[in-house]
C-alpha cells in the first residue's frame, strides 16, 4: 500500500469514528478499499453505509470532491456529500462520460447533455432524435431552466471555475469528474471502476478495465532497434501547440515503442514553442502525429495550401505523418475505453508497419 492509500484510509477511519449530528453515536465500519492499479485521482473505500469516494487532481492531489454512495435512506455518515446510487436522469457534460455509461449499458439513463452535435453514441443520437435525451447548450452557460425540467438525480461534470457551483441551490447532486488530467491511458481507462460504484456494477467494471489493461499491455512495442522520434502539435497562429513531455499523447509513443520529440519536458498540459526551435530540431524527427479538428478533409494538398510553412518540414516532405482528424474520429469520445487500439495505430504508423486492421483513430497522410 502506498502513502497516499494509507493517508486516505486514516483520513475516512476518522470520519466514520464522528457521529453524526443527533445521531446514536455508532461508527461505520471500513472494509475494504478498492485496487486503483493506475488512477491518481480516484479513491474509493467500501463501507457498511456505502463507498466513500474521494477525487483529486492526479498532478496536484488537490480534492475536488468527496461523497459516500449509498442505496440507504438514512445515511450515518453525514459529514460528507451523500449520493443515493440509484439513478433514471443524469445530466452528463462530456461524452467521456456516455462512454462509460454505455460500457455498463446505462446509457439510457442520460437525459441531458452539451454539446450534442460532438456526440456519436447511436443510443443517445437515437434518444435525441426522440427529445428522450436534451441537449442543455454550453457547458460554460447551460439552459438551468431545462436542465431542472429534467429532474436530474445526478450531475456529471467538471471543474469549471466556480460555474457548476449553481447546482447546489437546487439540490442537485453533482460529481466532478477529472479522468482526463490523468497521463497514463490506462488510469483514464480506469475510472469506470466509479460508474460501476455507482451503478452497483463494480465486479463488471472490473471486468472491462482488466481487459482493456490485458490487450493494452498486449499491444505494447518491445523492440529493442532504435526508437523512431515523434513529433506531435501543430501550428496556431504560427505558434507551435504540442502535448507537455509527460501528457497521454508521450505515453502512448512511448509504449508504442517510440521517443517523443519533447521527451525533455516534465510538464502535462499543452506547450508553445516557436516554429523556429522545431525546425532546428528537423534533423531528428522521425514521424508527426498531428491530432487535429477541421470540419474539411486534411490532406498532404490542403495543409500545403493552408499552412505553407509546413513543408519545411522534413517529415511533410517524406509524408511520415499520421492525422487524427478529431471531427469526424471519437478519439475523444471512445478512445478512453479503447487505449489498445490507439496504441497499436501509433505503432504501426511511427515504424511504417502494414496496419493488419482498418484504422479507426489515425491515418496515414493522403
Amino acid at each position: 500500500m502506498n502513502f497516499k492509500s494509507a493517508f486516505n484510509i486514516l483520513f475516512v477511519f476518522a470520519l466514520f469514528n464522528c457521529s453524526p449530528s443527533g445521531g446514536s453515536g455508532k461508527t461505520i465500519d471500513f472494509e475494504k478499499e478498492i485496487t486503483m492499479k493506475y488512477a491518481k485521482g480516484l479513491a474509493m473505500y467500501k463501507t457498511t453505509d456505502g463507498t466513500v469516494v474521494t477525487i483529486s487532481n492526479p498532478q496536484t492531489n488537490e480534492v475536488l470532491d468527496h461523497f459516500l454512495v449509498t442505496e440507504k435512506e438514512n445515511s450515518k455518515l453525514s459529514t460528507i456529500k451523500v449520493i443515493k446510487s440509484k439513478f433514471n436522469s443524469i445530466l452528463a457534460y462530456s461524452s467521456t462520460y456516455i462512454s462509460f455509461l454505455d460500457a455498463l449499458g446505462e446509457a439510457d439513463k442520460v437525459t441531458g447533455v452539451s454539446y450534442s452535435q460532438g456526440i456519436r453514441n447511436p443510443l443517445i443520437k437515437e434518444r435525441l432524435e426522440a427529445k428522450q435525451t436534451i441537449d442543455v447548450g454550453s457547458d460554460q452557460s447551460p439552459d438551468k431552466e431545462l436542465i431542472l425540467s429534467l429532474k436530474p438525480d445526478l450531475a456529471m461534470i467538471y471543474p469549471a471555475n466556480g460555474n457548476h457551483d449553481w447546482f447546489k441551490s437546487f439540490d442537485v447532486p453533482t460529481i466532478t469528474n477529472v479522468e482526463y488530467l490523468e497521463i497514463h491511458p490506462l488510469a483514464q481507462a480506469e475510472w469506470i471502476k466509479l460508474y460501476g460504484v455507482l451503478f452497483n456494477k463494480l465486479e463488471k467494471s472490473q471486468a472491462i478495465f482488466d481487459s482493456l489493461e490485458m490487450n493494452y499491455n498486449g499491444e505494447k512495442c518491445y523492440k529493442d532497434t532504435e526508437k523512431p522520434v515523434v513529433l506531435c502539435g501543430e501550428l496556431y497562429d504560427d505558434v507551435w501547440t504540442l502535448p507537455g513531455g509527460r501528457s497521454f499523447t508521450s505515453k502512448l509513443i512511448e509504449d508504442a515503442g517510440g521517443e517523443y520529440f519533447y521527451t525533455s519536458d516534465t510538464s502535462s498540459g499543452s506547450k508553445k514553442l516557436d516554429f523556429e526551435y522545431i525546425l532546428a530540431k528537423d534533423s531528428a524527427i522521425n514521424y508527426w502525429l498531428l491530432l487535429t479538428y477541421n470540419q474539411q478533409s486534411v490532406t498532404y494538398s490542403y495543409l500545403k495550401e493552408n499552412k505553407p510553412r509546413y513543408s519545411y518540414l522534413s517529415v511533410f516532405k517524406s509524408k511520415n505523418i499520421g492525422i487524427c482528424n478529431t471531427a469526424t474520429s471519437p478519439y475523444f469520445e471512445e478512445g478512453i475505453l479503447e487505449p489498445h487500439i490507439l496504441l497499436r495505430e501509433i505503432k504501426w504508423l511511427i515504424h511504417n508497419e502494414q496496419p493488419k486492421d482498418s484504422l479507426k483513430y489515425f491515418k496515414g497522410l493522403e
